[in-house]
């Protein structure tokens, strides 16, 4: 608020309507100010300035300390209000040495000068406050709107890559050349296709899960890619006890696993390898190797990756790191105690 463009607009108001206020009242009567009314009104002004603007550089200052909205509330207020003392007191002596007006004839004017620049530091401080608060509600709102919509994107997202055409084609024709040579087989593969759709329906209800949660999930969607693609694709899973009771966003695995197998050739003479493994119980390594299908051969839209980035900075500090070299294509995901 202090650092409004229309400040010294508000100031200049302000100033002259606390002046008007305190001359209709019959004020000066009672607190005599021994100089011209005109006198009395420029020091009101300049005493508005001042308290103004020592509370806009406080309010700077206190910024880059990033403290806490409360905290910073706080003391910005305790310093202020000696400010605010300061500049009254300098006002009057000002105005003492100016008019050549002895300090003790100013008694009854120092002191309602002081009511009078508390007050205004009161209330300018108080519509701050306001201001911030409504500021941070309506700042928290957006997040928890973009959040949401992040979290409907994600999935989205996340069925849109499991029920297009192309997947459900290829694991039903899977599911078509298992069923006359094994039986056994395609009644598996059928409950792990159902147990993929399971979790991607229901996942959306969640904000975060646990890595076993998530494991076991992937455990059924590796098991679809493995009959599909046989020995072309080849998975590794490493992840300790610690890490699998972290949590991390839902279906993130799966969409990392999809971009791997849609922007990279899966052949037995050129296999996909693909591993998933912790570091130190609190990041999770997604690795693949790097062997880019041809430009026109695949449509990507970006938004698996960017979604999961997304997810992980509405949470906290905590954001995926991404690393791509000629060889290997690496996403580091937080995992988090929360």
């Amino acid at each position: 608020m202090f650092g409004h463009s229309l400040r010294y607009l508000f100031i200049a108001a302000l100033a002259g309507y606390s002046f008007l206020n305190t001359w209709s009242v019959d004020i000066f009567k009672y607190y005599p100010i021994p100089v011209p009314i005109w006198v009395a009104g420029v020091l009101f002004l300049i005493a508005t300035f001042g308290i103004w603007e020592s509370n806009r550089l406080i309010n700077l200052w206190l910024l880059t300390k990033q403290m806490p909205f409360l905290q910073q509330t706080a003391y910005q207020f305790a310093a202020s209000i000696f400010v605010t003392a300061i500049i009254a007191t300098a006002g009057i002596v000002g105005v003492s040495q100016a008019c050549h007006i002895p300090f003790s004839q100013l008694g009854l004017s120092l002191k309602l000068f002081l009511v009078f620049a508390f007050r205004i530091n009161l209330f300018l401080n108080t519509i701050h406050v306001i201001s911030e608060y409504v500021k941070q509600l309506r700042k928290s709102q957006m997040e928890a709107e973009q959040l949401k919509k992040a979290s409907v994107q994600a999935e989205l997202q996340a069925i849109r890559n499991q029920v297009n055409p192309h997947f459900l084609f290829n694991n039903l024709s899977v599911l078509a050349a298992l069923i006359p040579k094994d039986t056994r087989a395609s009644v598996e593969f059928v409950q792990q296709f159902s147990k993929v759709y399971r979790y991607v329906l229901v996942s959306h209800e969640k904000g975060l899960v646990t890595l076993d949660e998530e494991l076991h999930f992937i455990d059924s969607y590796l098991y679809l890619l493995e009959k599909r693609f046989g020995a072309a694709f080849q998975a590794t899973i490493d992840v300790g006890a610690q890490a699998r009771a972290k949590k991390l966003v839902p279906v993130a695995l799966q969409m990392l696993i999809e971009n791997a197998v849609k922007h990279n050739v899966v052949s037995e003479k050129r296999p996909l390898h693909l591993t998933i493994k912790d570091n130190g119980g609190q990041i999770l390594v997604v690795q693949n190797n790097i062997q880019p299908r041809l430009q026109d051969q695949v449509l990507s839209t970006g938004i698996g990756l960017s979604n999961i980035v997304q997810r992980y900075a509405f949470l906290g500090n905590q954001v995926p790191e991404i690393q791509q070299t000629k060889t290997d294509f690496v996403v580091k995901l937080p995992l988090l105690a929360m």
